[in-house]
């Protein structure tokens, strides 16, 4: 899962969750920023692109669907 939060507020700006959600894939911060206009709609601040101190990476176990002896792990992206 990618998300894409405002770093002042938390509001959540977009969420990505698998491959196949929508026609576009995965939003770059630039394309997140452009549909709000540059400002969170919550609180108003001005959004800006992430520095790489600013991405946190997480990993996170996936549910078993399948009953796998494998484990599966995702990663998710939260840029705030």
């Amino acid at each position: 899962m990618i998300k894409y939060a405002c770093r002042s507020c938390g509001f959540e700006l977009f969420r990505f969750e698998k491959v196949g959600q929508d026609f576009y894939g995965v939003r770059t911060p630039t394309e997140v920023m452009g549909m709000y206009s540059n400002k969170c709609p919550r609180c108003g601040n001005r959004l800006k692109t992430p520095s790489n101190t600013e991405i946190i990476l997480s990993l996170r176990r996936a549910k078993d669907s399948l009953k796998s002896s494998v484990p599966t792990l995702r990663t998710q992206i939260t840029v705030t």
